[in-house]
């Protein structure tokens, strides 16, 4: 189409990507099902893990990866086009695909959705790559483990993330009772610990001079973060609970107490600044009741920084052609304000990597207001309704990923805003003082986790 114009060619993009997501519609309901009536949680995704695969190794042109960068549940999935060939560097454009579900609760994320909105996006990318005939790359991971253990983080220190241009994925949100709509989200920097304090057991009665009270260090040193709070940011939070009580004797002086902590901040350099002085406070409890102590640090989930560039890219493919008045009652497609997320995710750290979106859609067959992570979002992530929302907003994350695959104005100009971001909030230091002041245990499987609450409601 050498004399198109680009309005003519969005316009084709888009009905292009539609009519293809619509004739993958029936199979990837029937994905979404299976991965939704079988919820397994972080690290052991099994077999969503070989639907997702299996499923990706009928796609022309895919070539699949199972059990991806050493990870037992990872893959990955990727097409290079046919004009590829006659590019010098051809443009690289990553999608995720999760697919972990949550302790009790099932796809209470809705995770299933996360998982075919990956595979949509990415089948229709590819193909009106083909169809075009522009060079590009297209790259789903399987992602593990977001719910508790960094699955994204991991992947990313093994190279999974490296050279894409962008990278994308969705998120269900809220429930909007019959609104339709998707909006541009950041979340908080959390990072998870766990302070250990030992000391000796002893007799409480007979002889309690010959014990070192390792319940009494934790309790100074909660104390001594409750102190501190008064001090900290009103945008930080650091919350914690004292483990362990169950094995202990109320005539025996305990040897052992464990404080499991999250902290969540703004950014990952606000969060630098608070750590140091949450392990004073266990250091200092340790001291006053004469214990040794360790602590464990968990990945960190740093805050997700949208691109600006692909966000208003994203907004222009969804205000252009997911309005469906006919279907949705003569409403409109929401375009919500930007906004805050109290949680955290992983995806955060792909954000802090590359120029990256991770938008939130409404759900609207589930009630106003209700969040993930309840008994009755679960049942919602297997609503018809929620399939259709995950689709539509697939449809504009598609057109996102091919207008900066076919225009290296776009990437240059997405570039240069990312590395700006990342230069005024101090990114590299920030993430090197993380690292530095609180090591990781190095076990996978006791990685970061959301911060979201996993109870029933």
């Amino acid at each position: 189409m050498p004399h198109a114009t680009e309005t003519d060619l969005s316009a084709t993009f888009d009905d292009f990507v539609r009519d293809t997501i619509a004739q993958l519609d029936v199979e990837l309901r029937q994905l979404s099902l299976a991965i939704h009536a079988d919820p397994e949680l972080a690290w052991v995704e099994h077999h969503a893990h070989d639907l997702l695969t299996s499923y990706m190794e009928g796609q022309p042109g895919f070539v699949v990866e199972r059990q991806a960068y050493g990870l037992a549940t990872a893959w990955s999935a990727s097409f290079t086009s046919s004009a590829s060939a006659k590019s010098d560097k051809v443009p690289v454009v990553g999608f995720n695909s999760e697919m972990d579900a949550l302790k009790g609760l099932g796809h209470a994320c809705g995770h299933n959705l996360i998982a075919i909105a990956g595979c949509a996006s990415a089948i229709a990318t590819a193909r009106a790559l083909e169809h075009f005939e522009l060079p590009g790359r297209v790259v789903l991971l399987g992602t593990p483990a977001e719910e508790a253990g960094g699955g994204k983080v991991v992947m990313l220190e093994r190279g999974a993330y490296a050279g894409f241009d962008a990278c994308l994925m969705v998120h269900p949100g809220m429930g909007s009772a019959g609104q339709h709509g998707a909006g541009v989200m950041t979340s908080l920097t959390r990072v998870n610990c766990v302070a250990t304090f030992t000391g000796a057991p002893a007799h409480a009665g007979a002889a309690p001079e010959k014990g070192i009270n390792a319940l009494d260090a934790a309790v100074s040193a909660y104390s001594a973060i409750n102190s501190l709070r008064q001090q900290l940011p009103s945008d930080v939070r650091v919350h914690g609970i004292i483990t362990g009580g169950e094995d202990m004797s109320v005539n025996v002086i305990p040897a052992r107490a464990v404080l499991r902590y999250g902290m969540r901040a703004p950014s990952a350099k606000a969060l630098a600044a608070v750590i140091p002085r949450v392990l004073n406070c266990f250091a200092a409890g340790a001291l006053s009741a004469g214990c040794t102590h360790t602590v464990d640090g968990q990945y960190a989930y740093l805050d997700l920084r949208p691109s600006s560039s692909l966000s208003r890219l994203f907004k222009s493919a969804a205000s252009r052609c997911l309005d469906r008045p006919d279907v949705d009652g003569g409403e409109s497609y929401q375009i919500t304000d930007d906004f805050a997320l109290g949680g955290s995710t992983d995806f955060g750290n792909v954000t802090y990597a590359c120029p990256a979106l991770h938008p939130m859609f409404l759900l609207p067959g589930v009630p106003a207001d209700e969040h993930p992570h309840s008994n009755t979002y679960a049942d919602a992530a297997a609503l018809p309704s929620s399939h259709d929302a995950a689709l539509r907003v697939s449809t504009a994350i598609a057109l996102t990923a091919l207008e900066v695959l076919r225009s290296s104005d776009v990437r240059e100009e997405m570039r240069r805003e990312w590395l700006k971001d990342m230069a005024a909030i101090g990114a590299e230091d920030a993430m090197r003082v993380i690292d530095e002041v609180l090591p990781r245990s190095g076990d996978e499987s006791a990685g970061g986790d959301c911060g979201c609450s996993h109870d029933g409601k």
